[in-house]
């Protein structure tokens, strides 16, 4: 489907579609896009409703599918900002990852009976899912952030599920009533445990939201639940069993103290930050409050997310023994603007300070690994671009010597509304996540590689245009949302 031939199946005044009886499929990025779509109907004969089928459709509302569909595919839904009713038949066995991602005026779900398994972001950031019912009791597991950034305040544990994501409720502030089938899993003083009491799924934000001191409770060895809108929280008691505790990301940033039992073989705190004994020594989370943060402790790797609790800083400079960097260091450090690399630095995610475009960025000149121009970081022969760490507004030049755009290079650069590619010869996965303003791209002669989903997220991209024999390049539509519709234009 495109807004300029649309079969004549859309009855333009009303918004609505009624899907053909002799159709099985709806194909990859069908309506993706699709401007003035408000009300679908999907007959039964309809046995699948493909990967980012409507995804990006910012005008549908409704959409009534019919006894006899089976399954709904990846991001099939994602980000349908104005869905409001879906009511899924009992026929329904399979939600694929992401299908609901971002549904934010979805408020209600009933999940079928044969369906066994809420899938990775299946539900994740419905900001209005104020309710989900399970029909039967067949759902065995909730993968990965699931229910992400919901708001129901109750959920039902049916007695067969035996699998629960830590972060499957994340983000999720109002949830405080659990009711359990069975005895796979507890609900004690607003914790989610399991029945071998090894580790806590859940803990309810809205049972502990005045607390200003947490001790996670003994025995426990995985802690990784969120504790990010615990914005009273002031200290976090890390006991003496406890070997895995949740990422930088889902820990307060307003954070004060951390403590670390005697006993425990895993972590410790230095330098107000949190830190694993265990090699590689990794920087977990640093809580100063200082402006300037020069690490002087032996740390080998810097984690995600890793000074989120750094809200004054506004440089941080690594220690000598860095070897590697990961993503978003400096999510929550908003003041952060200076930030200094050693020389021994071999690993970076180009990620590291995503969207954090006020930053500079510098390396030792005796690192044999990476170089920074003009706010760009590449390898150290230049023949690979990490991330562009500035705000592009405009067409993006690639320098000549560059042969390969990194994975997630330029992630979230919505200003973005052209590139010229030079002399690239691979593109990796991610490249150009959400830049939302590019329409058409041109690869040059010398492109030999794209990856599988190098234009995933590029939801206005329409045209891709490539100096090479047609059919040369594997892995069309590589990630497109709008699948099928890609049009790509062959030109030796």
């Amino acid at each position: 489907m495109s807004a300029k031939d649309n079969l004549g199946l859309m009855d333009e005044a009303t918004g609505s579609i009624i899907i053909p009886q002799a159709v099985t499929k709806i194909g990859e990025g069908a309506f993706s896009n699709l401007e003035g779509l408000r009300t679908i109907v999907i007959p039964g004969t309809v046995k699948e409703i493909g990967k980012n089928a409507f995804r990006y459709n910012n005008t549908i509302e409704k959409v009534i599918i019919q006894e006899g569909v089976e399954i709904i595919g990846d991001s099939a839904f994602q980000e349908c900002g104005q869905l409001k009713e879906i009511k899924l038949p009992e026929s329904i066995t399979q939600i694929d990852q992401g299908a609901f991602y971002i549904c934010s005026n979805l408020k209600e779900i009933e999940i079928p009976s044969k369906v066994t398994t809420i899938s990775r972001l299946a539900f994740s950031m419905c900001r209005n899912l104020s309710k989900v019912t399970f029909r039967g009791d067949e759902v065995t597991s909730i993968d990965v952030e699931a229910f992400f950034g919901t708001i129901f305040s109750e959920f039902h544990i049916t007695k067969n599920m035996t699998s629960i994501s830590v972060s499957a409720f994340s983000e999720n502030s109002k949830l405080k009533d659990i009711t359990i089938d069975g005895d796979n899993f507890f609900y004690e003083e607003g914790m989610l445990i399991p029945k071998d009491r090894k580790s806590v799924i859940f803990l309810s934000q809205s049972y502990y939201k005045e607390k200003t001191e947490l001790k996670i409770p003994e025995g426990i060895v995985n802690f990784e639940t969120s504790l990010s809108n615990l914005y009273n929280l002031k200290k976090l008691i890390i006991t003496k069993d406890v070997t895995s505790i949740t990422t930088s990301r889902h820990l307060p940033p307003n954070i004060e103290t951390i403590e670390v039992q005697d006993g425990n073989s895993k972590y410790a705190v230095e330098e107000n930050c949190l830190y694993t004994k265990t090699n590689p020594k990794t920087l977990v989370f640093c809580y100063s409050k200082e402006a300037t943060i020069e690490l002087k402790s032996n740390y080998e790797k810097i984690g995600d997310f890793a000074f989120n609790g750094a809200q004054n800083a506004t440089k941080v400079i690594l220690n000598k023994e860095v070897k590697s960097i990961g993503g978003q260091i400096f999510s929550y450090a908003y003041r952060v603007t200076e930030f200094e690399i050693k020389d021994e630095v071999n690993s970076i995610n180009p990620m590291f300070c995503l969207q954090k475009y006020g930053i500079k960025v510098t390396i030792d000149n005796n690192n044999k690994n990476y170089m920074v121009e003009n706010n760009i970081l590449y390898s150290a022969d230049k023949s690979k671009l990490i991330t562009v760490i500035s705000q592009i507004n405009g067409e993006f030049i690639v320098d000549s010597k560059v042969k390969e755009i990194s994975i997630n290079s330029f992630y979230l650069q919505r200003s973005m509304t052209g590139i010229k590619l030079n002399s690239i010869e691979k593109i990796n996965d991610a490249a150009f996540y959400e830049c939302n303003n590019l329409k058409s791209i041109e690869i040059p002669a010398t492109i030999k590689e794209i990856a599988t989903n190098a234009f995933l997220s590029t939801k206005n991209l329409e045209e891709v245009i490539i100096h090479k024999e047609k059919d040369s390049i594997k892995g069309y539509p590589w990630g497109s949302p709008i699948g099928n519709r890609l049009e790509v234009k062959w030109e030796p």
